[in-house]
């Protein structure tokens, strides 16, 4: 009986997730006010990429499982 009603759980929280939506990142809306890439300062562009690039990678260091490694101390 407690196989079934986890069963169950675990079916209504996957149909949640495949409702959920991610945003486009690419969709062709503009932003009133909002200058074009190529009018940002080559420096606040390069400086902003660099930014995003240490978000990105430090979210996926977090959300990777850590490796403990069987060994001998030495």
């Amino acid at each position: 009986m407690a196989r079934k009603t986890m069963a169950t759980a675990i079916g209504a929280r996957r149909e949640q997730s495949s409702e959920a939506q991610q945003m486009d990142l690419f969709a062709m809306r503009r932003v009133v006010n909002a200058p074009d890439w190529t009018d940002v300062p080559k420096d606040a562009r390069e400086a902003l990429v660099g930014l995003m690039m240490r978000l990105i990678l430090e979210h996926a260091q977090m959300a990777a499982p850590t490796k403990i490694e069987a060994g001998h101390d030495c």
